[in-house]
């Protein structure tokens, strides 16, 4: 961009001087016509000319002056063109209108102007050549020129180290990235990319954006870890209780009596080991990236079809089951995971629920949503309590609590299947056996007349 500003520039300034120059010639050109006859035949007379003495001077210095009539014969031609060797070669202009071109005579560079003569009447009449020697002018533009490549290279040259300097400045917080990117591993996910505040460009934005990816990352690979040593204790206590039964009955001969009595524990066993692995494949599904596309679904006959079928278990236990339903509410989800947030809110309704007691299950509609809202007067639990609530494997230590059979993965299952709808679920209670309430909020979709 520089050369081509500077070649501009010089292009410019050069064709200004031949400009300038070309008045030059024009005004010597004006001063001559007054000594030019036109009338009869085109004929010049420079006796009294006052700058006769430019017309005989040397080779640098001197003006030139040639007379042609209207057929392009040479009328006239000024002393000083016998001072030189090499004759002035020049053509006439194709039109009647005043011509200028440069051209190099005696090694030197020259301008030669035409112009055109009229009579009095403004008929053309023939053409007066001047010619002069631009040598210093071009020596000017030379001088300009050399100074012009010198500013261009000077200026290039900073350019390209300022540029370097200004793209490592500019790239330095993406080798920062790079260098923090290189250093974080799966052992070492606490580190994070540094973040410059201070210049809030896109780096900063993609450095945030790193970051949050990294807390994903970690809280990811946290929670399987976790879930790993919790899946792992959880699974090797009814392990151990079955090899324990097991090695004890082989010991010596048993009754029909005891060898029943273990068959039943070790049976109980494999249903609690089957619980949990059933809950945690329900949670690798529902955390899984490629599922099934959720579809329109009637959450009103799930949740009625689901409470009818808690309403014989409840009604064996003493405990009234009471339910308000709204008709029509539909979601986008897949029905067998919304069953089994029902399904699992109420069987922790009625485990919990001592004999007696109540539980309210309502479906709503509400600001476009559909709210599924549980209510129980069982054991109820502590603020402390509530924010382990939906941790995977959590059970509150308590022995209203420990002596019910569970795993501990029913709420944390809910909870994602919530979250995987765009849902929320809260948990609200005024302490131990004040009994608790369960809300959840699941987007609604339009009705089919809308």
């Amino acid at each position: 961009m520089l050369s081509l500003f500077g070649y501009v520039l010089y292009e410019t300034f050069h064709q200004s001087i031949h400009h300038n120059y070309d008045r030059h010639l024009r005004f010597e050109a004006e001063q001559l016509l007054p000594f030019i006859q036109t009338e009869d035949s085109l004929s010049i007379n420079l006796s009294g000319y006052s700058r006769n003495e430019a017309l005989q001077s040397g080779v640098e210095y001197g003006t030139y002056v040639k007379l042609y009539d209207e057929q392009g014969n040479q009328i006239y031609s000024s002393p000083n063109f016998s001072k030189v060797d090499q004759p002035l070669e020049t053509e006439l202009p194709g039109t009647r209108e005043e011509y200028s071109f440069s051209s190099q005579w005696q090694d030197l560079p020259a301008r030669t102007l035409f112009y055109p003569i009229t009579d009095n009447g403004g008929d053309f009449c023939g053409w007066l050549e001047v010619t002069g020697f631009e040598w210093t002018l071009h020596e000017e533009v030379n001088r300009f020129r050399r100074y012009l490549l010198v500013f261009i290279a000077i200026s290039v040259l900073f350019s390209i180290l300022g540029g370097y300097w200004l793209s490592r400045r500019a790239l330095s917080p993406v080798a920062s990235i790079i260098d923090a990117a290189k250093s974080i591993t799966a052992t070492d996910l606490d580190k994070r990319i540094p973040v410059n505040y201070q210049v809030r460009d896109e780096l900063t934005d993609l450095a945030e954006t790193f970051n949050m990816m990294l807390n994903r990352l970690q809280r990811g690979f946290e929670r399987e870890k976790r879930f790993t040593s919790d899946a792992a204790h959880e699974l090797m206590t009814p392990l151990s209780s079955l090899q324990s039964d097991a090695e004890i009955m082989l010991r010596k001969p048993r009754s029909k009596e005891e060898y029943r009595e273990t068959i039943q524990r070790m049976l109980a066993e494999v249903r609690r080991m089957s619980e949990m692995v059933h809950l945690l494949l329900q949670l690798s599904r529902v955390e899984a990236d490629h599922r099934s596309e959720p579809e329109r679904i009637n959450i009103s006959s799930i949740t009625d079809k689901v409470a009818k079928e808690y309403q014989e278990k409840c009604n064996q236990e003493n405990i009234d089951l009471q339910t308000q339903i709204k008709a029509d509410l539909h979601v986008q989800a897949h029905g067998a995971y919304i069953e089994e947030v029902i399904n699992n809110l109420l069987e922790n309704a009625c485990k919990y629920t001592t004999e007696g007691g109540e539980i309210h299950l309502e479906l709503q509609q509400s600001s476009g949503k559909a709210v599924i809202h549980l209510s129980d007067t069982g054991i109820g639990f502590k603020e402390e309590t509530k924010k382990h609530l939906f941790e995977r494997f959590y059970r509150a230590n308590e022995s209203k609590v420990q002596e019910k059979p569970g795993s501990g993965l029913g709420l944390p299952l809910v909870k994602a299947i919530v979250e995987l709808y765009g849902g929320k679920i809260r948990a609200y209670s005024d302490g131990p056996g004040q009994g608790s309430t369960f809300v959840i909020e699941l987007p609604l979709l339009e009705e089919e007349e809308a």
